[in-house]
């Protein structure tokens, strides 16, 4: 009997995983347009004149109402009632892609370790004030918010992703590198290894995806009048995807290895780019630091 205990805890795990994952699921299926999300209390995450937009999260749309309910609950997280919901903008359309629940916590209390009776790995959302290079920034928690040299507010944000589309990185993963792949129409990988991911980065330029300080770098450019490299080097990405499909559905796979390494030498070039026109040497670290982490290059993601 005893050796049937750690299969038998792992069965009820997934299943209570996969409980969630449904419930999950339920609340976002019936808000699949922007009309609806609205007529919900939804709106997209922005930050100043920039959109929401990542990689491997997607768009984030969050409902104030539900936050404020939260807030007033104790902070008590309503599986079937998520504070953000994430989908994928493609062609116009927006695919459902899971939702994230939060709750607030002090700055200097740690971060939940459970979600719904099972072990989970939350992450943190503070707002830091006053950055050298920076100015006031979304923060990754108390520590992000010192080591960058600023002040942190007095309650921060723990959240957690459910993942409502397959992910690779698992159903409550911080992040899901298949979307790039989805979005354009190749098939993901099933283990993605870090050129995989580096590759889906690349792709997501294609379609207005960027890492967040990316955003920012170009909402800067745009605005001083430097923005054509940027999109220069986001053409020659956008070319790219065409061949790509069409190698992978030919089967043609030193064709396909070859467009996807040009497609990460693109990508490096627009990174340089990216790292030409930061506005401060903050913000550029600050850049490479988000790349280390959908990597997952871990000794990059001290700051320098």
């Amino acid at each position: 009997m005893t050796s049937l205990l750690p299969f038998l805890l792992a069965v009820s795990m997934q299943q209570g995983a996969d409980s969630v994952v449904a419930r999950a699921s339920q609340a976002i299926a019936s808000l699949a347009d922007s009309a609806s999300l609205r007529h919900a209390g939804f709106t997209p995450l922005a930050f100043g004149p920039v959109r929401d937009l990542t990689p491997f999260q997607g768009q984030h749309w969050l409902s104030l109402p539900r936050i404020v309910a939260m807030a007033m609950s104790n902070d008590t997280v309503d599986v079937d009632s998520p504070t953000f919901l994430m989908y994928l903008p493609v062609n116009g359309t927006l695919k459902p892609l899971g939702v994230a629940y939060t709750t607030r916590i002090s700055s200097r209390t740690a971060s939940p370790t459970t979600f719904a009776g099972l072990p989970a790995m939350w992450h943190t959302h503070m707002f830091c004030r006053n950055v050298p290079g920076e100015g006031q920034v979304l923060s990754e928690g108390l520590e992000d918010c010192t080591d960058r040299g600023g002040r942190p507010t007095q309650n921060q944000i723990a959240m957690i992703h459910t993942w409502t589309i397959p992910n690779p990185d698992g159903p409550f993963a911080h992040d899901n590198p298949a979307l790039p792949f989805i979005a354009v129409g190749l098939k993901p990988p099933a283990h993605p290894t870090r050129d995989d991911r580096l590759f889906a980065v690349a792709l997501g330029e294609t379609y207005g995806a960027k890492l967040p300080e990316a955003h920012r770098i170009d909402h800067e450019a745009r605005t001083g009048g430097m923005v054509a490299k940027l999109d220069s080097g986001r053409a020659e990405l956008r070319d790219l995807v065409p061949q790509l499909l069409q190698a992978e559905k030919a089967h043609n796979a030193s064709k396909f290895g070859s467009l996807r390494s040009k497609t990460i030498a693109a990508y490096n070039a627009l990174l340089a780019t990216y790292r030409a026109l930061a506005s401060t040497p903050q913000i550029r670290n600050r850049l490479d630091v988000e790349l280390a982490e959908v990597l997952g290059d871990e000794a990059m993601r001290m700051p320098k």
